[in-house]
């Protein structure tokens, strides 16, 4: 190893990284891929970090979106919330135990609602934000109905 490179890296005729484009607003397949606890920024309270990588073939498949969901606040409307959302998460990711071990929630699949939150002040750029989490199959979602005239006996 070594602090000296070979060949001089010259910056100024380097192509810099591309801005990153949003996803558009919608559903999407998605899975966590990395989870992990700790202190919000203001040190008011504990949140679970999610990464999650969109799942469905085409033009955003291996896309990574971030998620942040409070679980301890000296809100009790902030911790709630985000108590709801986490409930949502384990739902959707099949788990229906006591939450311990952030591992179980790795690699499920789920179907995730994005959408773009736009900066109020317009300080910040547009950002794609996780609304919603649901399990990637609908479970017990109603049969559609049966078409009475249809007679489809088979005569033997």
């Amino acid at each position: 190893m070594s602090n000296v490179l070979d060949t001089p890296f010259d910056t100024e005729n380097e192509e810099g990284t591309p801005p990153i484009s949003l996803l558009p607003a919608g559903k999407y397949g998605a899975e966590i891929v990395s989870a992990s606890v700790g202190p919000t920024k203001n040190g008011k309270g504990q949140a679970i970090k999610l990464q999650w990588t969109i799942t469905d073939p085409g033009q955003y498949e291996k896309r990574v979106l971030f998620q942040s969901v409070l679980i301890q606040h000296e809100s009790e409307d902030a911790q709630r919330f985000g108590r709801q959302r986490l409930k949502d998460i384990c739902v959707a990711c099949g788990f229906k135990e006591k939450l311990t071990d952030l591992d179980v929630l790795l690699f499920k699949s789920c179907k995730i609602t994005v959408a773009i939150r736009k900066d109020k002040d317009g300080q910040y750029p547009d950002q794609n934000e996780i609304k919603r989490v649901m399990p990637a199959v609908e479970v017990n979602k109603p049969l559609p109905p049966v078409d009475k005239d249809l007679n489809d006996r088979i005569p033997w």
